[in-house]
């Protein structure tokens, strides 16, 4: 029985290096934006417990919500806007697409806002995205009522398209209290990451009559990709440092087999 050996030649280990480096070079960069407000809750405080009248509140008739999600890549653009009226939200939303690239703006009920961008190079060279939902209400508050209005928000950006723009920012306005968390990418601006925690406003009626309060949510994406000239990464220089190790390690290896009697 012959055993055969296949050798590894110095182009074949090459080949083996440029290909394990471009896997890492040649992947496709992209750009993802996002911010959502969520986990939303009303928690009411009697300021008077004994005077026999109950504390508590309740939305007004004129809600309303907002959306819109597009992408113009480079002439395809898409978007869409919707609003409901009522105590409670039904679940709206819009996408906007262009090849793989979504833009993607979602409001269920009252208290829930969510848009996500995620450019990649299926917009070729150059491509923006948006994202935008609003919810507006009035709440109305009892007599010696304190409410105090909880959610959870989140900004985010995973930027690995390089040169790209990018922003996200969250908004909640309560009874005169202000809560914003935004990320900035591009324009000396490098943020990245998530950034999100859970918030409170409250809002006190020491009044003996039932008082309104305006409360008001945003989520707000942009996101320009731009491709620019493609850069190795560390990880490539070091697969172009083994395949050139591997290279050398067996030519020398021949020389020896070569020179041997």
């Amino acid at each position: 029985m012959m055993t055969q050996k296949y050798r590894l030649t110095s182009a074949a280990a090459l080949l083996v290096s440029l290909s394990l480096a471009g896997g890492s070079a040649f992947a496709a960069p992209s750009l993802g934006v996002g911010a959502a407000i969520g986990n939303p809750s009303m928690t009411v405080i009697d300021l008077t417990p004994d005077d026999g009248q109950a504390a508590g509140y309740r939305f007004h008739d004129t809600a309303s919500s907002r959306l819109d999600a597009s992408i113009t890549a480079p002439a395809a653009s898409w978007k869409q806007t919707e609003s409901a009226s009522s105590a409670t939200f039904e679940l709206i939303g819009a996408t906007a697409l262009y090849g793989s690239s979504t833009s993607v703006s979602s409001s269920g009920l009252w208290g829930n806002l969510r848009t996500d961008i995620q450019l990649d190079d299926s917009v070729g060279n150059r491509g923006a995205g948006s994202g935008n939902v609003t919810q507006t209400m009035n709440v109305l508050v009892a007599a010696h009522t304190q409410l105090v209005f909880s959610a959870y928000g989140e900004v985010s950006i995973n930027n690995s398209a390089g040169a790209s723009l990018g922003n996200a920012v969250a908004t909640v306005y309560f009874g005169g209290e202000y809560w914003v968390r935004g990320m900035q990418q591009g324009a000396g601006w490098n943020d990245s990451g998530v950034r999100g925690e859970t918030f409170s406003m409250s809002y006190v009626n020491n009044t003996n009559t039932e008082q309104y309060v305006y409360l008001y949510m945003n989520t707000l994406t942009r996101a320009v990709y731009q491709a620019s000239s493609p850069v190795p990464e560390p990880a490539t220089y070091a697969m172009f440092g083994l395949g050139a190790l591997m290279v050398g390690a067996l030519a020398r290896r021949q020389r020896r087999q070569q020179r041997a009697p």
